[in-house]
Parts: structure tokens; C-alpha cells; sequence
């Protein structure tokens, strides 16, 4: 977990760095700090998750929670991104976060389920 709250920090402070520091017209600034929230936002949900399933003690394995609470900080950092990435471009409306947040809902509820027994 330490390198996770590294990787938060580092990324956090890439953002605030480039958001303070340069002018918003130049495009590879606004990607540096569309990428670096993305990944603050993936490694703040990746930490919560491996606390709450620590928290806990389930039937799983610990690697297999593991591997859950990276798949869902994966998703929620390339949502964030996409989501920044759609107001730079002037193309983020109620109906395209909408359709974005669903996709990443469905994709989530599908490698959640559990396939039925054959008892």
C-alpha cells in the first residue's frame, strides 16, 4: 500500500504543479494534468478498496481482492481521464458522461458476476 500512496502523492503533485505553473493553451499541459488527476483518482479508489477488503475478512483470496481493487482503480482512473478529456475538447454533456458512466458501469456489473453453478 505504500507505493499506492506514493503513486497518489507524486500524481497529485504533478497536477497541482502543471495547473499552477503553465498556461492552460498549451496542450500538453492540459494533457499532463488530465492523465495525472486520472491517476490520483485510480491510486485514492485502488487504496480505499484494499482497505475495505482488508477491513473485512472475506472467502476470497488475497490476491484475488487484490486484483479486484486494481481493476476497479483502473476503471475509475481512465473514467476520470475521459471524463477531463471530454471538458478539454469541449465535447462533456449530460447525455456523453452519461453514456461514459454506463459503459464503465456495465463492464464493471459483467466481470463482477459470478457465473451460476451447474448444481
Amino acid at each position: 500500500m505504500g507505493g499506492l500512496a506514493l503513486i497518489f502523492i507524486a500524481s497529485l503533485l504533478v497536477a497541482l504543479a502543471v495547473v499552477l505553473t503553465h498556461d492552460p493553451e498549451e496542450a500538453w499541459a492540459v494533457s499532463v494534468a488530465i492523465v495525472a488527476t486520472g491517476v490520483a483518482a485510480g491510486a485514492a479508489v485502488t487504496l480505499l478498496q484494499l482497505r475495505k477488503t482488508n477491513a473485512r475478512s472475506g472467502r476470497r483470496a488475497p490476491r484475488l481482492r487484490r486484483d479486484l481493487a486494481l481493476r476497479r482503480g483502473a476503471e475509475v482512473a481512465v473514467l476520470v481521464a475521459l471524463l477531463l478529456w471530454l471538458r478539454a475538447v469541449d465535447g462533456l454533456s449530460v447525455v456523453t458522461a452519461a453514456f461514459g458512466v454506463l459503459a464503465f458501469v456495465i463492464a464493471e456489473m459483467i466481470l463482477s458476476a459470478r457465473p451460476h453453478s451447474s448444481r
